[in-house]
This record gives structure tokens, sequence and C-alpha cells, in this order.
């Protein structure tokens, strides 16, 4: 559980004295992974205190928090047990948590199992050379691979606790398209104590969108209150154990501006169209019966920074008693209500579940993102809890519990246009422009050949259609006002739940247990290592063979090339980031040559093989771009050497003001264009010194002075610059005798 006041965090791992035994400087480095096979980034660490996803993973814009899905991730292990604290005080309960941005370290009470943790890929980690340099991740490039990995991936955790109850944990990620939008969590709870353990409570927690959405607010809802009775054979019951969370209204904080999703400034998309949560996919009934229990989380719902203890001072019994208890009426929210296992409100406000409360209309998501009747800063901060329990462990007993986290999202290219015509209150920010396609759109699906209006899964296509019930809800040729633009965003809400149901029925379907069995999902084939070479105007790509070596997927058909769009300044037309299928080649085929360029500009790409099923390999495993500095990764053509170079060299920007440069995103360069193959480029001052010389041996017609330093490394100073271009005879060669003398003009 996180504890936030005025963005510090606040966290309990013990007694307040426990703290203070723990000091600061003992604090221990941990290893990190990240399960980046899909949209749904996953990360996390040998001690588990760094959960975080970053969803959806193609969001554009500087701002990373309105990616950050996940604030923070806590396990709590609560006990019945008499027991005596380093005080010397004599306690009935005893708690162990384990979660993110801890006062202190934890791990002197819950210390990670020495080299148990690890990341394992079912294929080789593709490896990524782009002219010349490797952006291959290091840390994959040494983890290891097993073939037989029920998953594409899977990160296993296990720690120890004072309670005497161990903590392993396996997730697992998907590369396939229709399964890259959650990761399933598999907890494994051991009692290795060698004693009884009566009374326990197992309580997950996971803080979503805590962060990103100022200056909007995060809603969130409890799902599955009655999930007990569809198991029992209901039809109107529940079906799913979910809390989720969206982007909502922030009228307290901008009264006079629609906050939801604002559209970003410059390119008018949507900022956060995204929903998130995380849903139960199973629990043990008990330690001798590992059939699900669908009354079990017992407690379920949300909390804020008000509803809950403070878990920085609170004692082990308030965190237990947390766990173990209803909800406390005592400050219930504005807009709460609790529930029974029926679904029945219970007036007193202590019932198990917590939800939004039904009164505030048919749809309350829609009732509070349109409403000014309560102040969503005073809970800004939720935190989904799931609680369960008690259970009495014997000796060398276990239980299971599984959840996954999950995602949903319109499609970006909807957030792009939709977002751009709504006027959101200001209409200044860009051009108000109408729709280019009706919303949504038919058909619907992402296979090779679509239109440009065409962008769902078969699947997809069908929770959209029976949310909407099959209409459409914004016209070709139309402006947006604020009911239609919520209404577009909250489609992502089935597409969160059809993610969610998925996750269900692959677990349930699965033979799968602590890393081993398989999966009843189609695996993606292996992401194929990629080369790029940046040569005279084209950009040639490569690949190896790893999808048609990979045994256990399909038969691949064809390898998919994926360039980026450029985006153009006009904001009067539709524009995107995403990527788009540029060509097709038949499997077998290694290269591809793209001159469909403009030499200067920058290009990122990723290969997909595809089989005949038509499933993708990883869309993002072996893209190019995906560094904090993208353009280090781009791909760029370059001219051919000038064959009138004497005459033609030239230099530009001419003057350079090198204090302009810090003006540009990417560093500005000095760039000699229109050269021969192979040369020296010597520049002089006015007076004849020599100061530097580039050796210009790429067989192009460009090159740049990328640091305008001088031998000894200074920096050059404001003056006339004299440059003699001296054509070689290959790289690195010897003078042809051939020259070219010009002039440029440094400014500072």
């Amino acid at each position: 559980m996180i504890y936030r006041y005025k963005g510090s965090h606040l966290v309990f791992t013990g007694c307040l004295l426990l703290l203070l035994l723990a000091p600061f400087d003992l604090t221990l480095a941990q290893e990190s992974r990240s399960l980046d096979l899909g949209p749904l980034v996953f990360t996390t660490n040998e001690a588990l205190t760094a959960d975080d996803i970053a969803y959806p993973r193609d969001l554009p814009g500087d701002d990373d928090n309105r990616r950050e899905m996940l604030e923070a991730n806590t396990v709590i292990i609560g006990v019945r047990r008499t027991w005596t604290d380093e005080t010397g005080v004599t306690r009935d309960i005893q708690v162990a948590q384990i979660g993110s941005n801890k006062f202190s370290n934890i791990e002197l009470v819950t210390p990670p199992v020495p080299g148990a943790f690890k990341r394992t890929f079912r294929n080789p980690y593709p490896a990524k050379i782009l002219d010349g340099n490797e952006w291959t991740s290091i840390q994959a490039k040494g983890d290891p691979v097993d073939s037989n990995l029920p998953a594409d991936a899977v990160i296993y955790v296990h720690l120890n606790t004072w309670t005497g109850i161990d903590i392993e944990r396996w997730a697992y990620g998907f590369a396939n398209d229709d399964h890259d939008d959650y990761i399933i969590m598999e907890y494994k709870f051991t009692n290795t104590s060698g004693e009884v353990r009566e009374d326990v409570y197992f309580g997950l927690q996971a803080e979503t969108h805590a962060s990103a959405y100022y200056p909007a607010d995060l809603w969130g809802n409890y799902y599955g209150a009655t999930y007990a009775n569809f198991a029992g054979g209901d039809p109107n019951a529940d079906s799913l154990r979910f809390w989720y969370s969206w982007d909502g209204d922030q009228t307290s904080a901008e009264p006079n501006e629609d906050t939801r999703a604002k559209p970003d400034e410059q390119w008018g998309h949507f900022q956060e169209p995204q929903f998130f949560g995380t849903v139960v996919l199973h629990a043990d009934t008990s330690p001798s019966d590992e059939t699900d229990n669908p009354a079990q989380p017992w407690k379920a719902g949300w909390s804020q920074r008000e509803l809950a203890p403070d878990l920085n001072v609170a004692g082990h019994e308030d965190i237990y008693n947390y766990m173990a208890q209803g909800w406390d009426p005592t400050n219930p929210g504005a807009y709460a209500a609790t529930v029974d296992a029926n679904g029945q409100i219970v007036s007193d406000k202590t019932g198990p579940y917590r939800i939004l409360d039904p009164n505030l209309g048919p749809d309350p998501s829609v009732a509070i993102n349109n409403t000014t009747a309560f102040d969503p800063l005073e809970e800004q901060e939720k935190t989904a809890l799931f609680s369960f329990g008690p259970y009495t462990l014997q000796p060398g007993e276990d239980i299971r519990i599984v959840t996954a986290y999950v995602g949903g999202q319109i499609p970006f290219r909807w957030a792009i246009d939709a977002g751009r015509a709504y006027q959101n209150g200001a209409p200044q920010q860009f051009p108000l422009v109408s729709l280019p396609y009706s919303i949504p759109c038919q058909p619907c699906t992402v296979r090779p050949g679509a239109t440009a209006t065409n962008f769902f899964n078969t699947d997809e296509w069908a929770a959209i259609q029976a949310w909407t019930g099959g209409q459409t809800l914004a016209q070709q040729g139309s402006t947006l006002d604020k009911q239609t633009k919520n209404a577009i965003i909250d489609l992502g809400r089935p597409l969160a739940f059809l993610n969610a149901g998925k996750a269900v029925r692959t677990w349930k379907s699965s033979n799968v247990r602590e890393g081993q069995g398989s999966f009843n999902v189609p695996l993606a084939p292996a992401s194929p290592s990629l080369q790029g070479f940046s040569e005279n105007d084209q950009v040639r790509l490569s690949w190896g063979n790893e999808a048609e070596a990979d045994s256990r997927a399909g038969s691949v058909t064809e390898y998919r090339i994926y360039r980026e769009l450029n985006r153009p300044a006009a904001l009067e037309i539709p524009t995107d980031t995403t990527f788009l299928l540029l060509d097709t080649v038949p499997a077998g085929t290694r290269d591809y040559i793209d001159n469909s360029v403009t030499r200067g500009e920058d290009y990122y790409y990723y290969v997909a093989a595809a089989t005949i099923d038509g499933v993708e390999s990883s869309a993002f495993l072996n893209r190019t771009g995906t560094t904090d500095d993208k353009f280090l990764e781009a791909l760029s053509p370059t001219r051919s050497p000038d064959p009138g170079w004497q005459d033609n060299v030239v230099v530009v920007p001419n003057p350079f003001h090198i204090q302009g440069a810090f003006n540009y995103e990417e560093e500005r360069r000095l760039n000699f264009l229109n050269l021969p193959a192979y040369a020296n480029i010597h520049i002089y001052t006015m007076t004849g010194d020599r100061v530097q010389t580039i050796e210009h041996d790429s067989s192009t017609g460009d090159d740049d002075w990328e640091r305008q330093d001088t031998f000894s490394t200074m920096e050059i100073v404001s003056g006339i610059y004299i440059y003699v271009v001296e054509e070689l005879d290959g790289p690195r060669g010897r003078p042809t005798g051939e020259q070219a003398i010009g002039k440029f003009v440094v400014i500072k």
C-alpha cells in the first residue's frame, strides 16, 4: 500500500520502531528486468520493490508519466502469531510488506533469495545493428533462453519473509498481438517456517495512474462483487474479478476546461485515452484444494489516501485489520458504495467490495466524468486492493494466487483524429478539423492490406460493436462535442475488459505451473535480428532466420517491413506516428531496399515474421528508435558522390550559428555536401592554421563536422574558416591531386 501526501511516498514496512532499526545506508542495489514484447511494458526487480508498467508504448510526447500506468505494486502477508519484535514488545500479529518507495531497507525483513531472480526468453533476443553500431540490449543478450518456455518471456522472483512464508512469482509475457496487452502474474506463497501459520491473509495492491493524470484525475471501479454467483451459474452476475481505472475530468482544478484526455497542444492527439487494471485469474480454495475459489478475493475495491491507514506509522495490527476487515465506514467517500457478495449495497459501507455508487447514474464513469459535485483533489490517488484469506498453512504447504495486469486503448489513429476534431475548450491550440472517417469504422482489422481506416482484430471489433450496440458515435466530416469525445475515449473500456477476459481464459485453459507447462495461445514466431544501413538515396535492411528456425511457432510465410510514418508539419491533414506496413517479402528473403526515402530524413523500421495463420513476431523487439535519444538509431539515406564535386561542394548552414544549434532537439551539425566518394576535408583559419581534418571515407556525397572542435579538442571561435576538400583514391587512400576550396562563417 502506498500512502502519498503532496507528492511524497510514505510506505509501511512494519511498525514505526522497526523503521528506525533499518539504516538507510545499507540499502542494496537491485537488478531489474522488463517484459517488453508488446505495447504493455512491465518492469520489476529482485526485491519486488520497483514494479512499473508503461502503457501504451506508442503514445508520443515528452511526458512519460502519461504512460506510467503502475505507480506502485505492493504484496502484503499478514499472519496471526505470537512473536517478540526487536524492541521487546510481544505481538499477536506479524505483517511483511513488499513494495515501492520504502523508507527503510526492506531487504532486512524480506531478503531476495540469492541467484533466484532471472528473466528467460523462449527465443534468443534479436540483435539490432544500425550503420555498424550495435543497439541490442546488453542485459537481454546475457539472459538465458529456454525453448520450452510456456510464454515468450518469463521473469522469476523469490523472496523470504520474516513471517516464515516465502513469496515466489512468475510473470508471463506474450509477443502474439492478440495477447500482448496483458501480463500474467503467478504468485506462490509457501510456509517454510516449520510451524503452522493460521489466519493468513495475502494482500495484492496496485496504485494505478497515480501521478500520470495531472491536471486531469483518476477514477476507478471494481467489477466482480458477484463473481461467485456467476461461477455458480447465475448469468446476471459479474464474470470478472477486475479492478480498472481511467482518466477523469478534474473540474475542481480547472473548472472552465475539459481536462479528460486533454489533446496535445501541438499535435492534437488525446494524451491519455487508455484504460488499465488488474484482474484475478485464480485463487486456491485451500492448500489441499487447488481449484479456484470464486469467493476470493474476499475483499476488493480501492482506497484513497484518506480511506486507508497511514502505512508509514501504522502498526502490524492496523495493517492486518485492513486486509481482514470490511471497508472503514468512518470516512466512506462521497461517491463510494460497498456491496456484499450478492451485489447488495451495505448501508453502513462496511461491505467487502467497494464500487462506485450506482446511484450516480446507469454508467457511473460517465456521471463521474461530467460531474462537478465532488472534488477529485481530495481523493486523487486510488489503489486497487485484492485481499485473499483467511488461510491456514501447515509446514511446507502453499497457496497459489494468479492475477494479470491488463490494458485497453482506442487505436492511436483515433486518438489523433478524434482529438483534433474536438475543440477542448481552447480551439486556438490547434486548427479545429472534422473527422476524416466515422467512429467506429468498418471493416476494422489490422491485417496487411487494410485501408487507412481499419485498426482492429476481429475480436476487438466485436467488443466495440457490442459496447456501442452497432451504432456509429461520430460521422465522417463532423467535429466533436464533449459527450461524443468521452464516448470515443470510453471505447477503450470494452477493450480492457476483452483483454482481461482473454487473460482469464488463457490461464484457465493452460496447464502452466511455476514456469512450466503450456498456454493455449498461438506462439508468435521469433523476432529476427535486424541490421540497417544508411546508403546513398536508399535504406537497406537485412535480417536473420530466427523466425523460420522457431519450431514451436507456425510456419513462416512472409516478412512484413514496417516504417514509422513521418509526421508532416501541417495539422490540416490526418497525421500519425505509428508504424505502417511498407511492404511484404516471401519467407526465405533476408534483405530489403527502401528507396522511397528522402536524403537527410530520419527513418525508423521493424521487420516482423508472419505465419500462415497471420500471427506476427513482436512489433517491438527489433524496432529502431527505441533508445532515450531516438535519433541515434535513425537510418538516414545519404547522397551519392557528386561527379562534379570540384564545382559543387557547399557548406550548410553558412553562416553556422553555434548558439542557434541549442534551439534544436537534435544536435545541429555543420554539413559538407556534394563531396567525392573519398576525401580529406582540411579546415583552416584565415591565417592558415589547420585546426581539424575530417576523414571522409563513407563513399557518400556528404559528411558533417559534428563537434566543431580543433585538433586539441578546443571549441572553435567565431570567424571565417577555409576548407580544402582533397580527393583520395580510396578509403584512407592517397591524394589524387584534385581539390575544391571554399569558405564558411562561424558565429558564436
